[in-house]
């Protein structure tokens, strides 16, 4: 039975990247039976043509003209001269010498004073008088009789006592008697000539040194730098390509395509460089040994998120393993990128299932399918 797959780029996703999609209405006339055909693109063509880039322009720069030394010969002083103290000890000689251990004294002895006995007299009454009323007046005409009274003056004597007091024949004196010292023989050191000290001359010391002399400073000067081209080879399109021829491909398309061990960050479709290692290894190196091979990318999502944007996650994913393999030489002709968002889980860790990380990350894988 004759089969037709005028479906089977909406199978893949039929995702041709870089061309436009003009789709053929109509099958190859007059097939084979039992044969299947999907449209394939028709590249583009392309002309190149090599073009000049400046990619420097002509400019001036400044360079330093090194500094001009000449080498001269100077004696440098590295220890002035300086002066030096030499010590000269003292000079001693040896003599017996009397050393005084107790000085000569005069031990005194006190003779008291000498005295006399006398009497001195001391007056211990003062001599005294008072007036004494005598007989009345004869001849006095009051008739008062106080007053022809006839008073005189009556003196009483001193009184004298005789009292007996020591007079000092000699005042108390000391005598001294001269006592004798005593000494001892000593032998000791007697300085001959003092200690002193003598000066002395440190010559200087020199040393030749060699030195550079500026003769002229740094400066600089001016240099013209030319412009800088570069050749560029550019692709010019001659003619578009499209949709517009059929290709067989065979009739059985695996339900499944080989796993690969290419996982994803969540959220991610940046490839690690693990990945671009294991793209190499199992697709690239197949369909550079083998032209005609045409491979599907089919990459998947986990569960998490919403229907819309795992689609479009999974498309992304997809796409960037293909520009990968056409960086690396691959036709884009020979590669169709499917997503298929979360719709081919392999597990049970649907919408809200409870699951680990490591169970999610199952999902977040890319397929191939040869054909």
């Amino acid at each position: 039975m004759r089969k037709h797959y005028p479906f089977l780029l909406m199978f893949f996703g039929v995702l041709f990247l870089g061309y436009s999609q003009e789709y053929l209405e109509t099958l190859p006339d007059n097939p084979d039976p039992n044969k299947c055909f999907a449209k394939c693109v028709v590249p583009d063509e392309y002309k190149e043509e090599t073009v000049s880039v400046l990619v420097q322009p002509e400019y001036k720069k400044l360079e330093i003209v090194p500094a001009v030394y000449k080498t001269s010969q100077e004696e440098v002083v590295i220890r002035p001269e300086s002066r030096r103290f030499i010590y000269v000890p003292a000079v001693y000689k040896t003599v017996v010498d009397t050393l005084w251990i107790k000085d000569d004294y005069h031990k005194l002895t006190v003779h008291p004073a000498e005295f006399s006995t006398a009497y001195e007299s001391v007056q211990i009454k003062e001599k005294t008088g008072s007036w004494v009323a005598g007989e009345k007046d004869p001849d006095c005409p009051s008739i008062d009789a106080a007053d022809c009274r006839v008073f005189h003056f009556v003196e009483t004597p001193a009184i004298v006592r005789e009292v007996p007091v020591q007079k000092l024949a000699s005042p108390a004196k000391t005598s001294a008697q001269e006592i004798k010292g005593k000494y001892r023989l000593i032998t000791k050191q007697v300085e001959v000539s003092a200690a002193q000290t003598r000066d002395e001359v440190i010559p200087k010391k020199t040393k030749t040194i060699e030195r550079q002399v500026l003769v002229s400073d740094e400066t600089t000067r001016e240099v013209t730098v030319p412009a800088e081209y570069t050749e560029v080879v550019k692709k010019v399109l001659t003619k578009k390509g499209g949709m517009t021829a059929w290709r067989e491909v065979p009739c059985t398309i695996p339900e499944q395509g080989e796993l690969l061990p290419i996982h994803y960050d969540l959220g991610s479709a940046a490839l690690t460089s693990k990945s671009r290692s294991i793209i190499d290894e199992y697709i690239l190196s197949r369909m550079q040994s083998n032209k005609n091979m045409l491979v599907e990318i089919g990459s998947h999502t986990d569960s998490r998120g919403s229907d819309a944007s795992n689609q479009s996650l999974s498309e992304r994913r997809a796409k960037s393993v293909v520009d990968y393999l056409i960086s690396r030489g691959i036709d884009a002709s020979r590669l169709i990128a499917v997503g298929y968002g979360e719709n081919k889980l392999l597990n049970d860790c649907g919408n809200n299932a409870d699951c680990s990380e490591a169970q999610h990350a199952r999902n977040r894988r890319t397929e191939f399918k040869v054909f």
